[in-house]
């Protein structure tokens, strides 16, 4: 966004007065604001207040729509540098695997790239997928002043553990890295803890009734019907 001033006589097409200007997504808005009056009738400070409040409205207009612009790109598309496999759908967290805090430990993590402090948290035996994402998306939201609507949208729906394989393997095949697959192991905990849940449920829903169980029902169905019919025999 820029206003620039000409004075009358600086320009050989004869204009003289504010040119407002701005770029957005590309596409190039300008103004031209002249102080050359539309009559005579109108005093010469009076169209210069006018026509400078305007450019001044413009100037202000164009960059808040720029930042509103700005923001919306930077929570709805990757960066444009974005490495491979390492994006999340937005920008300001990328997906990584490697070792964190000088470690030896190659770990998933994801890595928050706040301006001049990087930040990462690792999926470990104690962190789980989304709670690591839980963590990353309030530091991201701290560090780019994110709207809690657009943080909570996006806790809704984390990097799924097959992000992280594809990215194990574009290591491995592109990068010569020599990632084993225990290296996502706690990636997938939340993933087989599911798969056991689902097994438990099922193995309880097939699993036959025992003929004393059976039994035992039909006793105590009998001592309730016998119970309920002596009481209504004492009642009549």
């Amino acid at each position: 966004m820029a206003i620039h001033f000409y004075d009358e006589g600086e320009l050989s097409s004869g204009f003289y007065g504010w040119r407002v200007a701005a770029m957005i997504r590309g596409k190039r808005y300008q103004k031209y604001l002249s102080l050359r009056r539309p009559s005579d009738n109108v005093p010469q400070e009076l169209w210069h207040r006018y026509q400078k409040t305007r450019a001044e409205y413009y100037d202000a207009r164009w960059s808040m729509r720029a930042a509103a612009v700005k923001y919306l790109d930077f929570i709805r598309t990757e960066h444009a540098r974005s490495k491979p496999y390492r994006g999340v759908g937005f920008q300001g967290i990328t997906l990584g695997i490697g070792t964190i805090g000088g470690g030896q430990t190659e770990q998933c993590y994801f890595q928050i790239n706040a301006p001049g402090n990087p930040v990462r948290i690792a999926i470990t035996e104690h962190q789980s997928l989304s709670q690591a994402w839980d963590k990353a998306l309030s530091l991201w939201g701290e560090a780019f002043q994110i709207r809690h609507k657009d943080i909570e949208t996006r806790r809704q729906n984390p990097p799924t553990p097959e992000q992280f394989k594809q990215l194990r393997k574009h290591l491995n095949d592109e990068q010569k890295a020599s990632l084993g697959v225990g290296v996502l192991h706690h990636v997938y905990a939340e993933q087989r803890a599911e798969l056991e849940r689902n097994k438990s449920r099922s193995r309880l829903k097939d699993q036959p009734v025992e003929q004393d169980e059976l039994l035992d029902i039909h006793s105590r169905l009998e001592r309730e019907i016998s119970e309920h019919m002596e009481k209504s025999g004492a009642r009549a």
